[in-house]
């Protein structure tokens, strides 16, 4: 697990964008959907560095592994933003239960309106990037139905833009890969049950532990579990992939194949 000193950056917030300065501006007050990625943390770190006040809501549930709960608390709260958990369980809604094409939609519909409703009055922002704007994101309609708010896009920062001035401004992490929610783990079709999610959650945190991060543990009906592995981690060595098969056999992926073949977002959308 990684290691979450306190922070204080001493920062000046003229480092950041002057176009993101201005829309925190109207926001001296807000919350923020904080996942524990990069883009909600350096959403939330630049909402802190220019004064604002903010509240960071994290949405708890199966589809969560727990030390990215605990992680996004430790760092929250030792950046002076008020940490709060929300429960929610996606596998109650029948279309996410079926494994529908759109389960992120219907996903992020759910959990944005559970944070909307802890949120009131206080204006509710996500980490969106310019660059999601023009990606698969089935998840985007969902926010533009409830209005939430995406400062980082609005102000028109890419990924690369987040990362060069996360490093700029004194934040943990710039190059933090995309861990995005157990769900994308699984063919579209698949049932996400509970049980398969907290191993999923329990396999790929041992494997951070032993050095990956770019990287997924996929499902998918009539064959067997897939460990893709990303750019960052094609030339891992035949024994470094040997040592990774005891974690697998641990929690029931002992069959899985282990190859590198390109990026691994959006898989099951390629």
């Amino acid at each position: 697990m990684t290691s979450i000193a306190p922070q204080r950056t001493n920062t000046p917030p003229d480092a950041l964008p002057p176009d993101l300065l201005r829309l925190l501006a109207t926001m001296p007050d807000l919350a923020v959907a904080l996942s524990g990625g990069l883009d909600s943390r350096f959403l939330t770190h630049a909402a802190l560095l220019a004064g604002c006040c903010v509240t960071a809501l994290h949405i708890t549930g199966p589809h969560m592994p727990p030390r990215e709960t605990e992680e996004a608390r430790r760092w929250a709260t030792a950046r002076g933003a008020t940490f709060t958990a929300v429960p929610l369980d996606p596998l109650t809604i029948p279309a996410i239960a079926a494994g529908d094409r759109d389960r992120c939609y219907h996903c992020k519909h759910a959990a944005f309106t559970a944070l909307l409703a802890k949120t009131a009055p206080l204006p509710l922002c996500d980490g969106t990037n310019a660059d999601d704007l023009t990606a698969h994101r089935p998840g985007l309609r969902a926010l533009r139905e409830l209005a939430v708010r995406s400062p980082l896009a609005e102000a028109g920062l890419s990924k690369t833009d987040i990362r060069t001035l996360a490093a700029r401004t004194g934040m943990d992490r710039p190059d933090q890969a995309a861990r995005p929610c157990l769900l994308t783990r699984l063919a579209y079709g698949m049932p996400p049950h509970a049980a398969i999610l907290a191993r999923l959650a329990a396999a790929e945190g041992e494997l951070e532990d032993l050095g990956l991060w770019d990287f997924r543990l996929r499902l998918a009906p009539n064959s067997p579990p897939r460990l893709q592995l990303g750019p960052a981690h094609a030339a891992l060595s035949p024994a470094r992939r040997d040592a990774l098969r005891p974690v697998l056999a641990r929690h029931g992926f002992g069959d899985a194949a282990i190859d590198a073949d390109g990026p691994v977002s959006g898989y099951f959308d390629r």
